[in-house]
C-alpha cells in the first residue's frame, strides 16, 4: 500500500514538474521566434515561419533539456 503512494506521489510531482516547465518553454520559444523574426513579414503565414517556428520550439527545448539534467 505505501509502495503505491509513494508511485502516485512521484507521479503528480512529475506533471507538476513537466506543467511548470510547459510554460517556461512556450516563453523561450516565443521569445526566440520573435528575435528570429524581427525584420520579416509575418502578417501572413508562411513556410519560413512555421519553420522559425518549430526551430526556436526545438532551440527552447534543448536549453531547457540541459537546465534541468
Amino acid at each position: 500500500m505505501g509502495e503505491m503512494r509513494r508511485a502516485i506521489a512521484r507521479e503528480e510531482e512529475e506533471r507538476r514538474k513537466q506543467d511548470r516547465f510547459a510554460s517556461t518553454l512556450v516563453i523561450a520559444a516565443s521569445i526566440i521566434a520573435a528575435v528570429r523574426l524581427a525584420r520579416d513579414d509575418i502578417s501572413r503565414p508562411s513556410p519560413r515561419i512555421q519553420s522559425v517556428i518549430m526551430d526556436s520550439v526545438q532551440l527552447a527545448r534543448s536549453i531547457l533539456n540541459a537546465i534541468v539534467r
